[in-house]
């Protein structure tokens, strides 16, 4: 029976794949059988597929047996050290079966072995590329183990913050998959790899248009992961798509963020590089958060206060200590310019919401959960007066920086405030209720 002429493909493999001790060995077994069949009277032909037949189920049980004997090996012998180490990898070797796919190989190589011995036969022009394409596959399989047992180790030493595991063994796979299918079509096809990488470019504009997202989303992922935009357990905000959440997973395409509802979103990456998005990062590593809001006051309320009201004022405990230099030294100032104090509106004098202010100051100062040192800043101010009042924004950091601990210490705080501006003889600016129109009809 004839064969094909070789190909450049038969060629080309023939230093994996080509004659062997081996296959020497399976064509005297075949030569054999045809001269034992042919003594059953059977004719040449029939000798010949007789011998065939037996010879493809010897190699095929033989392959069987090979590929059973090898797992068995690597489930008992090989894995053995895997299963007594505590290490994240070692558990990924075994838990995505990376050495049983290698097992796979071994029935190949027999094939690989024996199959020149059936060259006579006409089937190595077809059964050496598909084996050679299985070799690919299993290759191609082995990587990906490779790889998810690097996203294990990294998402189990610590680094899973800093080093996007995910998003790397994603790009990785991709990587690896573009390469088995431009090796592939070079088997399929009997062409030099060359030859399909130089079409990549014309091709690479058509995928543009197809996958234009897609690409967007993996350009976008790179680019997220290599500027360590985004970190899992970063708390990120993005006005522009409503969400307001922690950062669970970070992919080659997208993100997945869970809101403190518990609902959790799918953000594509390419969101973050084309929309502005806040990063809460770096407050979380600053150890403090900011208290940035304002109680307003009616200005109808303000007015000077005489000495009765600083005697008043100095049984504050807080206030005592910053009311006497305050005093001391607008007295000194007035003195100092002959300042006729009988009128309250000449020189310097002292407001009730002026002693609020200090007030607010020194309650907060002393306040065991507000930051006061260097790096963060304190700032009690007025804010320009309008329709709703005259706003004193308070502008200080707190030294707790979770969420429910810093909401309860703001909580305090102005609880606290509230309740005191009436000791001032200060009223907060509140828009007439029904209550109010109520009492004015009842009056």
């Amino acid at each position: 029976m004839a064969a094909p002429p070789p190909t450049a493909s038969t060629s080309a493999t023939q230093g994996l794949i080509g004659e062997t001790a081996a296959s020497d060995a399976v064509r005297g077994a075949v030569e054999w059988l045809q001269e034992t069949a042919a003594g059953w009277g059977l004719g040449e032909t029939g000798a010949e597929l007789v011998a065939a037949a037996i010879a493809i189920v010897a190699v095929l049980v033989i392959c069987i047996l090979a590929n059973l004997i090898g797992k068995a090996f690597i489930r008992g012998i090989a894995h053995h050290p895997f299963r007594h180490s505590n290490s994240a990898w070692a558990k990924a070797v075994i838990d995505q079966k990376v050495l049983l796919r290698l097992s796979q190989l071994v029935p190949i190589a027999i094939l690989a072995f024996a199959l020149p011995a059936f060259q006579d036969y006409g089937v190595d022009w077809w059964l050496r590329p598909l084996l050679e394409l299985y070799v690919l596959w299993v290759l191609l399989l082995f990587t990906f183990g490779v790889l998810e047992i690097g996203e294990a180790a990294i998402l189990h030493s610590g680094f899973d913050g800093t080093v996007p595991a995910t998003g790397l063994s994603q790009a990785g796979k991709i990587i690896a998959t573009f390469i088995a299918i431009v090796l592939a079509l070079s088997v399929i096809f009997d062409k030099s790899p060359m030859w399909f990488l130089s079409g990549v470019g014309a091709l690479a504009a058509v995928m543009m248009l197809i996958f234009k997202d897609s690409i967007l989303g993996l350009v976008a992922g790179i680019q997220v992961s290599a500027n360590d935009m985004v970190r899992v357990g970063d708390w990120i905000t993005i006005p522009s798509k409503d969400v307001d959440g922690d950062v669970e997973e970070i992919t080659l395409t997208t993100i997945r963020v869970r809101a403190f509802d518990k609902t959790v979103s799918l953000v594509p990456a390419y969101d973050l590089v084309s929309n502005p998005f806040t990063n809460w990062r770096a407050m979380s590593e600053s150890g403090g958060r900011r208290i940035k809001r304002s109680i307003s006051i009616d200005t109808g309320t303000i007015r000077f206060i005489d000495r009765n009201d600083l005697e008043r004022f100095r049984k504050f405990t807080v206030l005592a200590k910053d009311l006497d230099a305050r005093i001391a030294d607008i007295d000194a100032w007035n003195q100092n310019n002959n300042v006729d104090t009988s009128e309250q509106i000449n020189g310097r004098q002292q407001t009730n919401v002026g002693v609020f202010r200090a007030y607010m100051e020194a309650y907060l100062r002393q306040h065991s959960k507000i930051h006061t040192g260097d790096g963060f800043t304190f700032l009690i101010r007025h804010l320009e007066p309008g329709p709703t009042g005259l706003p004193i924004q308070i502008y200080v950091f707190t030294n707790d920086n979770r969420w429910v601990p810093y909401e309860q210490i703001q909580a305090d705080i102005f609880d606290h405030l509230l309740a005191a501006v009436p000791e001032f003889g200060l009223a907060v600016f509140q828009s007439p209720t029904g209550q109010d129109v109520r009492s004015l009809h009842a009056e």
